[in-house]
């Protein structure tokens, strides 16, 4: 009877193990933006923020798409701490599958910012193809005036 209990109670601390682990790369994606200040141009005035995300693992990762673009949340530095700013949207019809990134491979993208301010740009990740995204990879912080 003991046998069973024991075994009962690793069967179950197994299981919350499994389910508890995560489907986000850890430390494997890089988000690079080419410089530290965007200006705004035009009307309304609007600042293109270019990124580029690089796969620095060994293993396949999937991030968040709309069609043939890489998905950025944008967050904004308040002072004290960063908050979500905007997210991401995208069109019913396009593609929302997960992009494959292979390991060395990256994907380019941009994102428009209209207020001025201190942002950074978050990216969803996964390593399933089919898995939850994880909003965690983050690039470092930029300025828009």
């Amino acid at each position: 009877m003991a046998f069973f209990r024991r075994s009962s109670v690793i069967g179950a601390v197994v299981a919350i193990g499994a389910c508890s682990a995560s489907s986000a790369p850890v430390n494997v994606l890089e988000v690079n933006v080419p410089a530290a200040v965007f200006e705004r141009i035009g009307a309304p005035a609007t600042a293109t923020v270019p990124f580029t995300v690089i796969n620095r693992g060994s293993s396949s990762v999937f991030v968040a798409r709309c069609g043939d673009r890489v998905m950025a949340a944008l967050d904004r530095w308040n002072g004290h701490s960063w908050v979500q700013y905007s997210g991401d949207a995208c069109q019913a019809n396009l593609i929302t599958a997960g992009l494959e990134l292979t390991p060395g491979s990256s994907a380019t993208a941009s994102r428009s910012v209209l207020e001025p301010g201190k942002y950074r740009l978050r990216i969803g990740a996964t390593d399933a193809a089919s898995g939850a995204f994880d909003w965690a990879t983050v690039s470092r912080g930029l300025e828009v005036r």
